[in-house]
């Protein structure tokens, strides 16, 4: 009797030669998986606050415009190439995959800036690796987060491309044969125009994952931007550990959350024009309007969330340099309710902060 033991699996070849023979087609057809998605997604990614080192893959393909791949040399206009690049693939992918495509139209931002568009392509960049994990079985490595203050469009192309490349490999696994090469866009191309294509891609990702952005995953973003709301009212005297909440309330829906967080985003926007900040404007009247036409989602709420976290963590840079908040855990189990109780906690840290801004609105400069 032959007996073969493979990571403590044990096959008895007198018994099953048949079971051997499939145990090492199965193996075999995993290393040619693996060496396919080594030999297209093979990069790495780490970006630091002054500093990006990368290999060759992230850079690659080289911007359509000509420029180079440096801080000072991307422009909007490049990014929005190649996120538009990422819609034609992604376009490739759902059409093979049958699933529908996301139409809805909500253009309610103005004036963004390259932080809050970095947070828009992070969103972008975890759902494509989650996509690409739930089709291949790959993971790309996680993004080492920028400071907040030294965003640029270079450091949102270097995302939106490693973005790209996560949608590679998924057309590689399910051999997608059309490619397709970069257009140029405008150089008139503004911050504004590249966030909203990063938010359709985030919309019509979300459509074809299995597992989409969950009610506590935004939890999860609020209570990062609770606690840079502490920070910040720490700055100005009040201490507080623990923040109350105010009633729970049961039966709250995505757009019941996606109002409330409009409405701590034009209190946020009070707070940062009285103290000298410039953020992104969003027009809460059309929001009220078109939102429960909108057919809202977790991910709509979760884009909106971390637009807030954006934010707060841009404006808590500008008076903590290099000081970050610890790392939020996973809260579990949330439904929407949870989430809208949040977000009226986060409303009253920021009724506070603007409260306090207007007393002191030198209050960044000590």
């Amino acid at each position: 009797m032959v007996q073969i033991k493979l990571d403590r699996l044990e096959i008895k070849v007198g018994e099953s030669m048949g079971a051997l023979t499939s145990l090492l087609s199965s193996i075999y057809t995993k290393f040619l998986t693996l060496v396919k998605i080594i030999a297209i997604a093979g990069f790495c990614f780490f970006v630091g606050v002054q500093t990006v080192a990368a290999q060759t893959w992230l850079l690659s393909p080289p911007p359509i415009s000509g420029r180079h791949v440096e801080r000072d040399s991307i422009q909007p206009a490049d990014v929005l190439a190649r996120v538009q690049l990422f819609h034609q693939q992604l376009e490739s992918i759902r059409i093979e995959m049958g699933k529908p495509q996301d139409t809805r139209q909500m253009h309610l931002a103005t004036n963004a800036r390259p932080h809050e568009v970095y947070f828009q392509a992070l969103t972008l960049y975890i759902k494509a690796d989650r996509f690409a994990l739930e089709l291949t079985g790959s993971t790309g490595l996680k993004p080492i987060p920028v400071s907040a203050e030294e965003i640029s469009p270079y450091h949102v192309w270097l995302l939106v491309n490693a973005a790209y490349h996560r949608l590679v490999v998924v057309k590689a696994e399910l051999d997608i044969p059309e490619s397709f090469l970069e257009k140029p866009s405008n150089d008139t191309t503004t911050p504004t125009d590249v966030g909203r294509a990063i938010v359709q891609a985030n919309r019509q990702l979300n459509v074809m994952l299995q597992q989409r952005f969950s009610p506590s995953e935004v939890y999860q973003q609020l209570e990062a931007a609770r606690h840079y709301a502490q920070a910040l009212l720490e700055g100005f005297g009040r201490n507080q550990d623990s923040p109350s909440l105010p009633p729970f309330q049961r039966g709250k829906t995505p757009t019941d959350v996606f109002l409330q967080l409009i409405r701590c985003f034009e209190q946020l926007e009070e707070f940062a024009n009285v103290s000298g900040v410039s953020i992104l404007h969003i027009d809460g009247s059309a929001a009220r309007k078109v939102a429960p036409e909108f057919q809202v989602q977790p991910s709509d709420v979760y884009d909106l969330a971390t637009l807030l976290l954006s934010d707060l963590a841009y404006i808590h840079g500008k008076k903590y340099r290099g000081h970050t908040i610890p790392t939020v855990p996973f809260p579990g189990t949330k439904f929407p309710s949870h989430v809208f109780q949040l977000a009226r906690g986060l409303q009253g840290q920021l009724d506070e902060l603007y409260g306090l801004a207007r007393e002191n609105p030198d209050w960044l400069s000590h």
